[in-house]
């Protein structure tokens, strides 16, 4: 009888292992896909229809095959550094804390200015966790040059490589250095690289979005793309590279007889400061003044005002007092000046966010993506959300909604 139930056991053990092993067969056997690669190119200031008015081969070729969204709407205020940093965090402006490109913050006395790196290096002032962050603390490593918030340690991390914006470097050199870190060996290479280049941008605000030099711009930026993916195709993994083109916002026109001087109906009295870009102001009033300036700017047509409580709440821009007591909106190609004086530019951005002038755009292409695939209008404060989602790590918490922005993946 033990003999009986000692071969049965050994039957038993040599099954198991035999099983085993044919399972360990299986898994060395089976392909498992690899983290895939995600490269992300913002132009500033790219309007949505800006690639319909130039030969841009470079974008049609990734239409032809990838995504091309009908427009990416920015979050309001439609300003460079507050959409920057919405796409990289999935928060409004309210949330994440850079309100505007520059803003005051009471609680510490604190200005926020974007020409001053004293300030935009202060991690203070950054609210949210950026998609490099999230990235670095599950272990995955990035790259980011030159986007808003990367030169600044947050919750304890920075971008494996960084490089601080500097608008003396060529564009084509920032690709290349961007190509670099992707070729570095694998335990040091990012699996998410992001890039900025302002050329569009400073054409729109010095020359105006319909203006001859804005052609040759566009033609620019499509011929950055063509260099990009030239380098990319030339890295060893290059089937396993999203490639992500998109922008912060768009343009609109404005002409010399478009403007609102300020001065004449703000009372000293009345304020501690106004921070005041082309397109919106922020009023910091002194106490029970805050009526007071609503009411007289009631009276200027071309702009709207009211109380930060009182704002529209699809703007989600009223849950921070950096935003100011005052809120002074100005209608879209008309400029806002405030002492000091200064030049109008031929083109502005930074109004009401669902007027189509401030549609940027998106563009995919990769593993990941549809091919041919056109989308309905996005949302760039889902732009987080779709990153965390191609580079398989748990999104923080965040106002996106992945549901609007899932159809462009396979």
């Amino acid at each position: 009888m033990k003999k009986n139930l000692s071969l049965i056991l050994f039957a038993v053990f040599i099954a198991i292992v035999v099983a085993q092993d044919a399972y360990v067969r299986h898994l060395r056997g089976k392909k498992v896909a690899p983290r895939m690669y995600t490269v992300v190119l913002s132009f500033d200031g790219f309007r949505f229809d800006y690639q319909d008015i130039a030969n841009t081969p470079n974008f049609d070729s990734i239409q032809r095959n990838g995504v091309r969204a009908a427009g990416l709407q920015p979050v309001f205020p439609s300003l460079t550094f507050v959409n920057h940093y919405t796409m990289a965090t999935g928060l409004y402006a309210e949330n994440h804390g850079i309100v505007a490109n520059n803003f005051f913050d009471r609680a510490s006395h604190k200005y926020y200015n974007m020409y001053d790196k004293a300030t935009t290096t202060d991690n203070y002032f950054y609210f949210g966790e950026p998609v490099w962050v999230t990235a670095e603390s599950q272990r995955i490593k990035t790259a980011v040059y030159s986007w808003i918030g990367a030169d600044v340690e947050i919750k304890g991390y920075r971008p494996s490589q960084w490089k601080a914006y500097d608008a003396n470097v060529p564009y084509k050199v920032r690709i290349d250095s961007v190509i670099s870190w992707l070729s570095l060996p694998y335990s040091q290479r990012p699996h998410l690289a992001m890039c900025y280049v302002e050329e569009v941008d400073n054409i729109g605000h010095g020359k105006g979005p319909d203006s001859p030099e804005m052609i040759a711009s566009i033609q620019t930026a499509d011929s950055l793309i063509g260099y990009f993916m030239q380098k990319l195709n030339q890295l060893p993994f290059r089937d396993s590279i999203n490639f992500i083109v998109l922008s912060d916002h768009g343009m609109a026109p404005i002409s010399d007889e478009q403007s609102i001087d300020l001065e004449p109906f703000i009372k000293p009295e009345w304020v501690d400061t106004v921070i005041c870009s082309p397109a919106i102001a922020l009023a910091y009033c002194k106490k029970n003044c805050d009526d007071l300036l609503v009411q007289s700017l009631q009276q200027v047509k071309g702009l709207s005002a009211c109380k930060r409580a009182e704002i529209n709440p699809d703007f989600h821009y009223s849950a921070s007092n950096r935003i100011g007591d005052v809120v002074i909106f100005a209608d879209s190609s008309i400029c806002l000046k405030y002492k000091p004086a200064r030049s109008l530019p031929f083109g502005m951005h930074g109004y009401d966010n669902r007027n189509p002038l401030m549609n940027g755009i998106f563009y995919a292409i990769g593993p990941d993506f549809k091919k041919g695939f056109s989308a309905p209008q996005l949302y760039n404060i889902d732009i987080y959300e779709l990153l965390c989602r191609v580079l398989e790590i748990q999104p923080a918490k965040n106002d996106g909604q992945f549901e609007r922005i899932q159809s462009v993946l396979r």
